[in-house]
């Protein structure tokens, strides 16, 4: 009569084993579950990292560029020729007027920024565009000056910043100059025409590009001051030098020719009229100037998008 109660036992201690061992197993498949998604959310993380540390050092580079274009000394605009070499010092130019090369290192000596390194360790590399090469008899650099560079068929790109990234597969010949061991695809054949894309096991570049107008809309403003007068004193040049001799400003030019027409209010710049810096004129932003007479001691100047007030 005891039999069957022995069986039930058996059976129930059965149940609960099997019961205890999916337990465990499931434990264990949450433990691997959570084990794969940290690990993937690390690696994520770990790419994300990889990826803002890349952005910053290049806009570091780019922000570096600008600045130096806009505080040039007489080519307000120009940018420097790349560095032929990974000391970042900007090479004597050859043939003339022209670069070394129109594509090779950063010049982060010359610009004194630093060794600017991607998220790999390696030293940026730059492209720039011939026509804004800093060199005294160089053509006229002005925000009209047409340059050729593209960035996925993007025009108007003054220069290019990019990331090497860690070598490819076919890139054994690192800690080289040469282009193709660094930068890949297109951005590695010597043309005008550069390319960016997601990465893959053929492209791993980060580019960065400086379009002409990013140079220039800090540029303009500097061009307006000059133009205007600058300095809290009596001006030694421009607009507020003029009021200063003459005890109003000039009227406007009605017909392009650098001369003010009386009784025109609004129209070109009277350049001709003007005592200007000689890097205006040399780099003809004086015509690309408009100008109005507000009242006999007000004006107002403007280039582009940039517009300036201007009073004795």
């Amino acid at each position: 009569m005891k039999r069957p109660r022995i069986d039930r036992r058996r059976r129930a201690w059965r149940t609960r084993q099997s019961g205890i061992a999916l337990l465990a197993m499931l434990t264990l498949l949450t433990l691997f579950g959570l084990y794969l998604f940290v690990g993937q959310l690390s690696a994520t993380q770990y790419r994300l990292g990889n990826l803002e540390t890349d952005a910053a050092v290049l806009a570091a580079a780019r922000e570096a560029l600008i600045g130096r274009a806009a505080s040039d000394d007489n080519r307000p605009g120009s940018l420097p020729c790349p560095a032929t070499s990974d000391d970042g010092i900007v090479p004597i130019f050859v043939q003339g007027n022209a670069c070394p090369t129109y594509i090779g290192r950063f010049p982060w000596y010359t610009l004194k920024v630093g060794e600017l390194r991607d998220s790999a360790g390696e030293l940026l590399w730059y492209a720039l565009d011939p026509a804004l090469r800093d060199h005294p008899v160089a053509q006229q650099i002005n925000s009209q000056t047409a340059v050729n560079l593209t960035l996925d068929g993007a025009p108007n790109i003054a220069a290019i910043i990019f990331s090497a990234q860690a070598p490819l597969p076919n890139q054994g010949g690192r800690l080289s100059n040469n282009l193709s061991d660094y930068l890949d695809a297109s951005n590695s054949d010597g043309d005008n025409a550069y390319v960016s894309g997601p990465r893959s096991d053929a492209f791993n570049d980060q580019v960065l590009a400086v379009p002409r107008e990013a140079v220039f809309r800090v540029v303009s403003p500097r061009v307006l001051a000059e133009v205007g007068g600058p300095g809290p004193a009596p001006s030694e040049w421009g607009l507020r030098k003029y009021h200063a001799d003459n005890g109003s400003f000039p009227w406007a030019d009605s017909n392009a020719d650098g001369n003010g027409d009386v009784g025109t209010i609004s129209g070109g710049l009277p350049y001709n009229e003007l005592l200007l810096a000689p890097w205006l004129s040399a780099n003809g932003w004086p015509s690309r100037i408009v100008y109005e007479r507000l009242t006999p001691d007000s004006a107002r100047i403007s280039v582009d998008n940039s517009i300036r007030a201007v009073i004795p």
